[in-house]
């Protein structure tokens, strides 16, 4: 459908205005499992696993022969099972503290089996934070739409959707309630669908990532992308003329050093690792002031006890500078203005269509019930406007 407008001329596929918005899933709003809880379980296993050890420790503490340490390490149903045995056999022959004997007795028979369920709740969790028992696809969000106004979680997708003049031309279903992590797997997604690539993209804050940044420049797309602090420099003229601020900082590009406020450098002294929400690690250089003491502006510039450290990422500030540029320029300006029509195509679905709340559930279920919606959307769309 999509492509016959686009052959008509109604609609083009060079330019994409993305934006994302959750969902309600049809699950239970009461049935979750949580991922921390899991977590913490486990943890309280292992705790409990050391003291059962330390016990062992007691017993033999006047003999000269102490028993191997068994794996505590590692925490699965059959490492768990293992250190167990390892513990009775330890204290075999041994006169055993009942309560003791009783712990040991009920970790046997029940820690491999709960252990077994954590694993097969991680494998549906696949890194988010939780999932509803009722549709274990959905993952529990703070909605906007709160008629209890309260903050609850609900269960729910991260629908994506990127429209050119009020179409939608792409959907994807997110389960994690972040928009960073969403973009490149839906720009993959529409360019597998359309087998061309856009040539630019518009997007808020909620996208700036530097590995957004990395992954649009490797696929030649122009990003209109905003960076986090991009409307704080505009509107906080303070911010922008901060001395203090590293951003503001002169840079000496040949020595590969930067100059506080009175001239003092601040050489490089390393570089620290940094994890995206994604997994990929990514290096942050950091250079420090040679001595800071004695120094009239040092309350003001910072309250380490120490010289002044600043953090600088030479790639994530390359992009900076270029989306900046591409922001304030006359068609940057323009596509800021006109991103509002992708809330407006989300306002139509939710409020004129009154579909706040999916009628399937499982996500490959849910991805057609949105593909309805999304057609039924661009036809109201032609119809009420089909020259576009």
């Amino acid at each position: 459908m999509v492509l016959l407008l686009s052959e008509q001329g109604v609609l083009s596929l060079k330019e994409l205005t993305l934006d994302g918005t959750k969902i309600e899933a049809n699950a239970n709003r009461y049935t979750f499992v949580w991922g921390k809880a899991i977590r913490s379980s486990r943890e309280r296993i292992a705790k409990q696993l050391k003291e059962l050890w330390s016990y062992v420790d007691e017993v033999y503490q006047d003999e000269e022969q102490q028993p191997r340490e068994p794996d505590m390490e590692t925490i699965d149903p059959a490492a768990v099972t293992r250190t167990i045995n390892e513990i009775n056999d330890a204290l075999k022959d041994k006169e055993i503290d009942p309560k003791v004997k009783q712990k040991l007795a009920y970790a046997k028979k029940n820690w491999p089996g709960k252990l077994q369920e954590y694993e097969n709740k991680e494998k549906l969790l696949a890194g988010r934070n939780s999932y509803s028992k009722t549709d274990p696809d959905a993952t529990f969000m703070r909605m906007k739409e709160d008629h209890m106004r309260n903050g609850q979680l609900k269960p729910a997708y991260n629908v994506q959707a990127s429209t050119t003049g009020h179409y939608i031309l792409n959907y994807t279903l997110g389960q994690k309630t972040n928009d960073t992590t969403e973009l490149k797997g839906h720009i993959d997604d529409y360019i597998e669908s359309y087998d061309q690539k856009p040539e630019s993209l518009t997007a808020d804050a909620g996208y700036g990532s530097e590995e957004n940044y990395d992954f649009l420049e490797e696929k030649g797309i122009t990003p209109y992308v905003k960076y986090n602090w991009f409307d704080k420099e505009r509107r906080d003229k303070k911010h922008a003329a901060n001395p203090f601020n590293p951003d503001n900082l002169f840079y000496n590009e040949q020595r590969d050093t930067y100059y506080c406020p009175i001239g003092q450098p601040m050489a490089y002294i390393g570089d620290k690792q940094r994890k995206t929400a994604s997994g990929l690690i990514r290096n942050v250089r950091l250079y420090q002031a040679r001595n800071c003491d004695g120094c009239p502006m040092r309350s003001a510039c910072h309250r380490s006890d120490h010289n002044r450290i600043i953090e600088r990422n030479p790639n994530l500030n390359r992009h900076r500078k270029k989306i900046k540029q591409l922001l304030e320029s006359d068609e940057g300006i323009e596509k800021r203005r006109q991103r509002w029509k992708v809330e407006a195509v989300f306002g139509n679905i939710k409020q004129n269509k009154g579909f706040r709340r999916f009628a399937l559930r499982g996500i490959e279920k849910v991805s057609t019930e949105l593909g309805l919606i999304a057609i039924a959307h661009n036809l109201q769309r032609f119809s009420l406007n089909p020259v576009g």
